[in-house]
């Protein structure tokens, strides 16, 4: 499975090689022609090969052992496989959509329960998001009747037709060639494709969202509200002043806002198919911007559900939603199989924040009148206005020098060892060194004359000097950068000792040897993730309990840093993009499927999330580490030696998922209390408070 979704990102490389003769790759390169990694030109191809190569081993092992047992067994009919894929749609399992309708409803009765806020407010919003929800379902439902019949037809002449031709062939014939010249071209070409979502956007084909997993529609709608609305909650209690709780009301309005609107767009797109797919997915989106801003102004004018969004400037409310349509529509075309539909909301509404936050900031510094009053009365926070900088500041970056990157991108793709004369290659080996070059001096022209001047304008500080400062002020930040440092040494010389290893079987074709080593390889990847997992725990919960706002910074410096080595190594940028590449394809699963390797970035962002909320109570910035670097490993080393038993309609096990309760609780009750032991400050408020919480309820 690996190694097919390693072809992906395929290379272009037009030789013989097993991978130009892959037929999953053909048909990526047929439909999208700009997604992976292309290089071919580099001269360091053959460890790119040797990379996939070790993949493919390990993928090759299942169907060996299928041939392997095959001479004794009846093998399934693959016709009858072909049509079980064929109306496959992966859906949310119904307890775990009841979990998540139940958490929002019981969230928002706490909001409801403060007081503070007008309930028929809180209840609009409420019955607007689950209207929506039942709307898209029942839609949904409908749409899957009509595929069905509308196929079920032209699927049985199909299987006829299939049947016959397996009747003219040997049994051994029909084994071998099942897969391709027995099965009908449109069945071959579904059995090579994995189960898909249903619900989608801006017209966009199946293929543009990530497969075998179902579409996270409702995880898209309902998370980030249910944080805005917890988050205020929790202001609430601890009778934090009005300001603050207008900041949290804005954010909690304009999250439940997207949500709604992305419910809007699914419903549109499902009334759009007979249009023509162009004009569908272009006109569409253009028209879904401008019903936003009339929708924008419909709801902060002439309605009452967003009363703080009526109080700040309608200009950054629509560029907000603008911005939250944007991220949405490049996900959809630019970023194919990266996301799922509800992956591609929560990560669009995060990055819709954040931009209405650095608008916010732009706001009190150059249109002092215009500013939301809430800001007048409120520190504005350095650190805070450095991460906004930092985040928009790299998609800024990316923007601007698309052009550069993309014809980065088209210079490594060009094999230009046979299509150029042996004098010319360095010179097309310098245009890709001037490109890289224009690269990096437009980056830092960005940074230092456009960034740093407005975030000094902001805070009024120097970014640099003020970042310098705040190190260096403090002993303990000092020290937690040392330990830093030592930690990833000691990371890499553990990597390169005794995981990056990995014992060669001899090339003969046995079964058994190729056997032994894809074992080998899934324990070699196996670990190499589970060092990341516990790298993070080792790394991040010093920082948590000592210096959280330096690891706040420290948080927003490396997501910025990740996303800017992700434009240099999937745009094959001069000279790192091609090792890049080759380090990151090692830990690459089925849910990198797309153009850009998501894994080490959702590990940061599943760490950081937590800790830039800022709660003052530290088991929840503890969150996130803990359920990352204890939880999930514990969930995936039981579930996969002992796992028996599977939750209804998911691949999860009671036994893994038991596992991950027992690491998490243990994990954060040693944390704390044995931090709460040394005198750290706010350990030692969090057992307090538990223990006053106990004593009350005894």
């Amino acid at each position: 499975m690996i190694a097919c979704e390693i072809s992906r990102y395929h290379y272009s490389l037009e030789d013989s090689s097993p991978l130009a003769s892959s037929p999953l790759q053909q048909q990526n390169e047929e439909g999208d022609a700009d997604e992976g990694f292309a290089s071919s030109s580099s001269v360091e191809e053959d460890q790119i090969y040797e990379v996939i190569r070790r993949k493919r081993s390990s993928h090759q092992i299942p169907a060996n052992n299928s041939n392997h047992s095959s001479n004794n067994t009846v093998l399934m009919d693959p016709i009858e496989k072909s049509r079980k894929l064929l109306h496959e749609k992966i859906k949310m399992a119904p307890l775990e959509s009841i979990l998540w309708i139940i958490s929002f409803v019981w969230v928002f009765y706490q909001l409801f329960r403060t007081g503070a806020f007008d309930n028929q407010v809180i209840a609009g919003w409420m019955a607007s998001i689950l209207l929506g929800i039942l709307w898209v379902r029942f839609s949904s439902k409908q749409k899957s009747k009509n595929e069905d019949s509308a196929t079920s037809s032209d699927e049985q002449l199909d299987v006829h037709d299939a049947h016959q031709q397996q009747g003219k062939k040997s049994d051994g014939d029909v084994f071998q060639r099942s897969s391709s010249s027995s099965l009908p071209t449109t069945t071959a070409k579904r059995v090579n494709e994995f189960p898909e979502s249903i619900n989608r956007i801006f017209g966009a084909s199946k293929t543009s969202f990530r497969a075998n997993a179902d579409d996270g529609l409702l995880c898209g709608v309902l998370l980030l509200p249910m944080v805005a609305a917890t988050k205020l909650v929790d202001a609430t209690s601890k009778n934090a002043d009005r300001f603050q709780i207008a900041y949290l009301q804005v954010r909690m309005e304009l999250v439940l806002f997207m949500s709604v609107i992305l419910l809007l767009l699914v419903l549109t797109n499902d009334y759009s198919h007979p249009v023509k797919r162009v004009i569908r997915k272009r006109g569409l989106f253009v028209s879904s911007i401008c019903v936003s801003a009339l929708c924008t102004t419909l709801l902060t004018r002439f309605t009452p559900l967003a009363p703080m969004l009526t109080e700040t400037p309608i200009t950054m409310t629509v560029l907000s939603v603008t911005m939250f349509q944007w991220f949405l529509y490049i996900c959809v075309v630019t970023l194919k199989k990266c996301f799922t539909l509800g992956e591609m909301c929560v990560i669009s509404q995060a990055a819709a924040v954040v931009v209405y936050g650095a608008s916010e900031y732009i706001c009190s510094a150059y249109y002092p009148d215009t500013t939301p009053i809430y800001l007048h009365y409120s520190d504005i926070s350095t650190n805070m206005v450095l991460i906004h900088a930092l985040v928009v500041g790299m998609i800024f970056i990316g923007v601007v020098t698309y052009p550069l990157l993309r014809y980065s991108r088209r210079l490594a793709q060009r094999p230009y060892w046979r299509s150029l004369p042996s004098h010319n290659q360095s010179i097309f080996q310098n245009k890709k060194m001037l490109v890289a070059i224009a690269f990096y001096i437009l980056t830092a022209t960005i940074v230092l004359f456009v960034i740093a001047p407005i975030c000094k304008s902001v805070t009024g500080e120097n970014p640099f000097m003020w970042t310098l400062d705040f190190l260096y002020m403090s002993p303990s930040r000092m020290f937690l950068c040392l330990y830093w440092s030592l930690t990833v040494i000691t990371t890499v010389v553990i990597w390169v000792l005794v995981l990056d290893f990995v014992p060669q079987s001899p090339n003969n074709g046995d079964l058994y040897s190729n056997n032994a080593e894809g074992k080998a390889l899934t324990s070699a990847l196996n670990k190499k993730r589970k060092l990341f997992h516990a790298l993070a725990v080792i790394m991040f919960v010093p920082g948590v309990l000592f210096e959280k706002s330096f690891l706040q910074l420290a948080f927003g410096v490396a997501l910025s840093g990740f996303i800017y080595l992700e434009y240099l190594r999937y745009f094959a940028v001069w000279p790192w993009g091609k090792s890049l590449h080759v380090f990151l394809t090692e830990f690459i699963d089925n849910r990198d499927l797309g153009p850009v390797i998501l894994s080490h970035i959702y590990l940061l962002l599943g760490c950081a999330s937590p800790v830039w909320l800022g709660s003052s109570n530290v088991l929840a910035s503890l969150s996130g580490v803990l359920s990352l670097g204890f939880g999930d490993a514990a969930a995936s080393i039981i579930g996969k030696r002992f796992g028996r038993y599977r939750w209804p309609g998911t691949k999860k096990t009671v036994e893994g998922t038991a596992a991950f309760i027992i690491a998490v609780f243990f994990s954060s009750w040693l944390i704390v209390y044995s931090s709460a032991l040394i005198g750290i400050d706010g350990a030692s408020r969090y057992v307090a408070s538990a223990g006053r919480v106990l004593g009350h309820t005894m």
